[in-house]
Parts: structure tokens; sequence; C-alpha cells
């Protein structure tokens, strides 16, 4: 591919917007391992505080405001603390504009630039989904430590005394749609960021009854950007979580970040550490994860009691398998996780244990009124 052709390189950073960023980049330091970054600091043109952290490849932003009124905080009413932007590094940043602009994406910012002593970035911002939106950076003519206006931050002395979480990249970020906006919103990546459609091994599979959702992902050119979506659909529990979701939020927006790890057990030994919340699983899911591999030639490397010790799902086919695990929800509205995960050979989302998970809460419900008939019976007897 030429030079000349706009694409989305790589995911830069993620922005969210909240109430305190103080605090909330001081969670993510403690809980899960960044390392402080970078601060802005709010202006009389720009009343807003600026936190920087990151880990390996990911940066995160927290943003508040620092004064009453402006659009963050008309934002944090509606929605509470959220996921605002993902913001991509692109090459030729005029000809997806461009681009944009024909597909009638709606640009919050045209083209712009930022400068400082390190040089000077150039970036747009286009609206997406919900609130949320893209910033598109060239940052091919700066060398500063992140963006021009922040200051960089001294370590943490805490990343000295508690133990490495080798959270490595962005694997995905997965997205909560209103019903009924699924298929314009893929189509939205195609037609304004020249990305296509990513049809992974969960998509030959009809797990809609057990998710209560249907899903679209797209990838960029160089595969380095996988964006997933969800709308809800009808299936076997009362509500989908795409709708619980939205309600919650007050609009489409981002669920949950996926972040990479080469080593997940150790991962999650050492989240569990620090005190991240995470989610835990039926023992019955572990039981039916060692009988359904019985029967596959594939070997898990780690091992399922160490699955199971760590709260680790696993999904897998006859080439390779993923494992994931997951963060409770981060604020006080149940909008937003991490997802951490590692992959051997296997590219989905891990759909099949919508339907594990399902089963596994069905036998341990079985076993449980089992044991209450079990009960019942003997207190007849004793009768």
């Amino acid at each position: 591919m030429s030079n000349s052709e706009g694409k989305v390189l790589n995911f830069d950073h993620l922005v969210f917007w909240v109430a305190n960023a103080k605090t909330a980049s001081s969670y993510f330091i403690t809980r899960f391992g960044f390392k402080p970054m970078a601060v802005r600091d709010p202006t009389e043109e720009r009343q807003i505080l600026s936190y920087a952290v990151k880990l390996n490849k990911v940066i995160i932003v927290f943003e508040s405001p620092t004064t009453v009124g402006g659009e963050i905080a008309k934002d944090l009413t509606a929605h509470g603390d959220f996921v605002k932007d993902v913001a991509f590094e692109v090459q030729n940043l005029e000809e997806l504009v461009r681009r944009a602009k024909k597909g009638g994406a709606e640009v919050v910012k045209d083209i712009s630039v930022l400068k400082d002593k390190n040089g000077s970035i150039r970036y747009a911002v286009l609206r997406t989904y919900g609130d949320n939106t893209h910033t598109l950076i060239d940052r091919t003519k700066y060398t500063g430590i992140f963006l021009p206006g922040y200051n960089t931050l001294e370590n943490d002395a805490i990343s000295e005394l508690l133990p490495d979480t080798n959270l490595l990249y962005i694997d995905h970020v997965e997205g909560n749609m209103a019903d009924g906006t699924l298929e314009e919103s893929a189509s939205w990546y195609e037609t304004n960021l020249n990305m296509h459609r990513f049809w992974c091994v969960d998509y030959s599979h009809d797990l809609v009854p057990y998710s209560c959702i249907n899903s679209a992902s797209v990838i960029n050119q160089d595969e380095t950007v996988l964006l997933s979506m969800n709308e809800a659909a009808k299936g076997l529990r009362p509500t989908s979580k795409a709708s619980e979701f939205v309600k919650a939020l007050g609009s489409s927006g981002v669920e949950h970040v996926a972040l990479y790890t080469d080593d997940i057990v150790s991962t999650m030994q050492n989240l569990k550490a620090r005190g991240a919340d995470i989610l835990t699983w039926p023992p019955t899911y572990y039981d039916l994860i060692r009988e359904k591999l019985k029967d596959s030639p594939i070997r898990v490397t780690e091992g399922i009691d160490a699955l199971q010790a760590n709260n680790i799902l696993i999904d897998f086919d006859e080439r390779g398998y993923m494992l994931q695990a997951f963060t409770k929800h981060l604020q006080a509205r149940p909008t937003l996780f991490i997802e951490i995960l590692q992959r051997r050979n296997h590219r989905g989302f891990g759909a099949m244990n919508y339907k594990w998970v399902f089963e596994a809460i069905e036998l341990l419900d079985a076993t449980a009124d089992k044991k209450i008939e079990e009960k019942t019976e003997k207190l007849k007897l004793k009768d």
C-alpha cells in the first residue's frame, strides 16, 4: 500500500472523562500496574486537568473539568465516568479526513496543530457512536513524551513495591450499541476510516440464545486495531448485556477495553496481589471444560487447575485457544470493565463462553436443587 493512502496505523491512546482525574489515574497505577506518564495542567483557556498513565504500549488519559459547566461536566452528568475518545495514530491525516467528510462523518474538529519545544502534532476529531469520538493523530514531527502541553510525571514509589502485571497492548476495544444501530456503526468504520470487516471464529456459531447479542467487528488494514460492537438480541435471558449497558450509560458507548498479556496466569496472580477486583466463575464451569477438552486435540499449556485458581475462562477450537479474565465494573455505573486476554492461535472474542458459563450456572443450580431434595428426603425419613 502506498504512503499516500489514508489509514489507521495503531491505537494511540484512550481518553476517559471522569469526575476526578487524579484519583482515577491513581487507581490504574495501584491496581493495574500503570506508571505515571504526564500531566497537562488547567489554563484559563482550557479548564481541564489531564493525567496520562502508561503501561508498555497502553496509554490512558484521565480528564476532569476544574470549573462548573462545560462539555465534560455535561457528559459526566449524562453518563458518569466513561471512555470518551479512542485515539488512533494515522497515516495521511488529510486523506482520512477528506474520506470521512465525503462519507458524511461528523467532524468535531478539523485538522489542527499543537506545538511545543519538542515539535508539533497534527490531529482531527471525528464523532462515532453515542457521545464517543476518535482523535486521528499524525505524530511524525513530534519527539516529546506524549503530546504538546504535557509535562513529565515522576514515577510512583508504589511501582517498586508491587508486582508487574505484564499488560502489553490493547487487543481490542468493544462497544455496545443502541438497538438497531449495529450495522450502521460497523459500516461507519468501513466508509470513513478505511477499515474492513473482521470475521472471526465466533461468528460461525449460533450463540445468540446464550449471549443475547448480535456482534460485528472491524479491523484496520495492518490488522493492529480491532474494534468490536454488539447490540441486544432476543435469547434465553430476559434482558441483554447490551441493552443493560445502554440503559446505564444513557447511550451507545465503550463497554470494555481488552488488554493483552503473554502470560495470563502470572498477570492474574499479580492483579490479585494488587487488589484488583476480578470476576469469579462457578466451579462447574471448569468441570465442563475438563470434559470438553477430553476429545480435543488441544493441550492447554497453563493447565485447567491454574485457570480455575485465577478465574480465567478458555475458548478453543481444533486449531488453538484463547484465555480471558475480567475485572468487575470500574466505576459507580455498570458501564466499563477491563478484559485481560492471551491468545494461542485463536482470534475470537471468547463467544463460546457465553454458552459454557450459562451451562455451568444451570449445572450449579441443578446440583443445589438436588441437594435440597436429598435434605428434604432425609428430614422426611426422620419424621
